[in-house]
């Protein structure tokens, strides 16, 4: 399958084990390093759905309306998560709107809308390892002895949240595309998420 080809050949393992999960797997990761993720976090998902709306505009419109239903089903979950984190955070909408992307999340969403307007089938390809790594990282997560890494990964350890990845990754696994300019596309993506985590780490 495409999905497993693009996994197998990209820096996934770099990913999904990077410092970062392992810190927040084994409780050390500061929360001043994870409120700063989860403002970026917010960022890039608010620039992420409008370029998934604008890449079904693209797509064919059974999958188009199959795939954003689980997602915006799902979604409410992922909200409820991210408002109890907030609140223990100390993190309000205002300091979220009035924070500046930084440079890997600017290039990461510059990157997904790229391709949002160009192909439904590619922008798949440069949107799977967001939504499929972090349910790898969630089942992990979720087992700290963080309340905070607990409660966070909880949701994308979830079932709610396994939907989504499985009906993305069925699309992904329907298409047709050149493999070779996939990887690129993939890999891009891939090393986006770990300079994502990279940032959160330094706090650029």
């Amino acid at each position: 399958m495409l999905s497993d080809f693009l996994k197998e050949n990209s820096s996934w393992e770099e990913y999904v084990n990077h410092k970062f999960v392992r810190m927040m797997i084994d409780g050390t990761l500061p929360h001043e390093n994870f409120r700063y993720y989860l403002i970026q976090d917010a960022k890039y998902v608010e620039e992420m759905l409008r370029a998934l709306f604008r890449a079904s505009a693209l797509a064919p419109i059974d999958k188009a309306i199959k795939l954003l239903s689980v997602i915006l089903t799902t979604r409410d979950k992922g909200l409820e998560t991210n408002n109890y984190l907030y609140s223990k955070l100390n993190i309000n909408q205002e300091e979220i709107k009035s924070a500046k992307m930084n440079d890997i999340n600017y290039s990461y969403t510059r990157h997904l809308n790229y391709w949002a307007e160009r192909s439904w089938e590619l922008f798949l390809v440069a949107w799977t390892p967001c939504m499929w790594g972090y349910y790898e990282i969630g089942k992990k997560v979720v087992q700290s002895n963080d309340d905070l890494y607990k409660a966070w990964a909880s949701f994308y350890s979830s079932d709610d949240y396994k939907r989504r990845v499985d009906i993305i990754l069925e699309n992904l696994n329907s298409i047709s595309v050149d493999k070779d300019l996939a990887l690129e596309i993939f890999n891009r993506s891939v090393k986006y998420e770990i300079g994502f985590w990279d940032y959160a780490l330094s706090m650029k």
